[in-house]
């Protein structure tokens, strides 16, 4: 049987070296982690999990729900994003069931009671989301795919989030359908309260406002509101251009909003309108349609990063930069048209803050 020696000699490092390999890989220099890594996989070294449990008091496992109907058509891609991301780290991914809010608090509670889960990683963030304050209650680690909606302080350091920059993401294809000559500009969103859905429909509103193509007043009339489905992006699209006829471009805050649009054009072909959608499925990849896309990769890396600084307890020194190199610069929100979503290259800062435990990424512009 191998153990930690074998790798040691193999490797040309110490047996402490391998254990923080294993234990602790962020201490460890890159050169040295794949002298050990190409070791294990060399000798066939498997860690004995059950006894690193009981060293370290840790699972190296992060919990991740899954709904019945999956939170969007970008939740596959995040999900494999970060399981890729965790094997890279040594981290074990668990999936387990939610129904509902409250169902996954039940699934905190036996997650937590065995010991068998280091953090979880929470999607779909809502509106005082009832999740956030049992795991704080519970001093339980966690991190947020999306940004704590309806907090007070959105930087609260007990509440460490990463999120796509929406906002960012629409104003600039809005910007982007301005400066391709369009003039009537509508809006496609999500109807009820929703924080990813109102901060997108801010990115179109203020960016129209700013370039003075639409009135306060004016902006009701542009935009209606549909539940993420194809025949409801279909049935909106249909309403808009009865209330609007003289639209030449539709911005959707989902593609799936965007295919129903794009459909309802296609039997109306007398309409000559450019939609845009949000997300890069395969929908958008199939009508052909401008989208935004959503930097999953790198989402991902920033999440594991935060858990390895909880399970760490580095949290309070990292000194790791907000946005990772893989993302474009950082993004600042202001009232001028050319600078409703200005990408920054000297900004010092994101629109979130670079303290290591709050990350807004900024999605990139698909023109098709």
């Amino acid at each position: 049987m191998v153990s930690i020696k074998d790798v040691a000699r193999s490797a040309g490092v110490s047996p402490q070296t391998v254990s923080n390999y294993l234990n602790n890989p962020g201490i460890v220099k890159a050169s040295t982690r794949s002298l050990v890594a190409a070791a294990i996989d060399e000798l066939g070294y498997t860690p004995n999990a059950s006894a690193r449990r009981l060293r370290t008091q840790r699972s190296n496992t992060i919990a991740i729900g899954i709904a019945p109907v999956s939170y969007s058509r970008v939740y596959d891609r995040f999900l494999h994003a970060i399981a890729t991301e965790a094997d890279a780290h040594n981290l074990r991914i668990i999936l387990y069931k939610t129904d509902s809010k409250s169902d996954e608090i039940r699934q905190f509670e036996s997650l937590t009671a065995g010991g068998d889960v280091d953090s979880f990683v929470l999607a779909d963030t809502v509106h005082n989301d009832p999740r956030i304050p049992w795991l704080i209650e519970h001093k339980q680690a966690f991190v947020l795919f999306g940004r704590p909606w309806g907090e007070s302080n959105m930087n609260d350091p007990t509440v460490p989030w990463v999120d796509v920059d929406g906002y960012a993401g629409i104003a600039l294809m809005t910007q982007k359908l301005i400066l391709t000559g369009h003039k009537r500009i509508g809006f496609i969103g999500w109807p009820g309260t929703s924080g990813t859905g109102d901060d997108r429909k801010a990115g179109w509103r203020d960016t129209l406002l700013a370039a003075k193509m639409a009135s306060e007043q004016q902006l009701d009339a542009l935009c209606v509101d549909a539940l993420d489905d194809i025949a409801a992006g279909h049935a909106a699209c249909l309403t808009l251009l009865e209330r609007q006829p003289d639209l030449d471009a539709i911005v959707c805050v989902s593609d799936t909003l965007a295919a129903g649009a794009v459909m309802s054009l296609t039997a109306s072909p007398t309409h000559n309108i450019t939609v845009t959608g949000f997300d890069n499925t395969v929908s958008s990849q199939s009508f052909g349609f401008p989208t935004i896309d959503q930097p999953l990769t790198a989402c991902a890396q920033e999440i594991v990063r935060i858990i390895q600084q909880q399970l760490d307890g580095a949290a309070s020194h990292a000194q790791c930069s907000a946005v990772p190199a893989q993302t474009s610069a950082p993004v600042t929100h202001d009232a001028s048209f050319h600078g409703a979503a200005t990408v920054s290259p000297h900004s010092a800062t994101t629109a979130a803050k670079s303290d290591s435990r709050h990350v807004l990424l900024t999605p990139a512009l698909i023109w098709r």
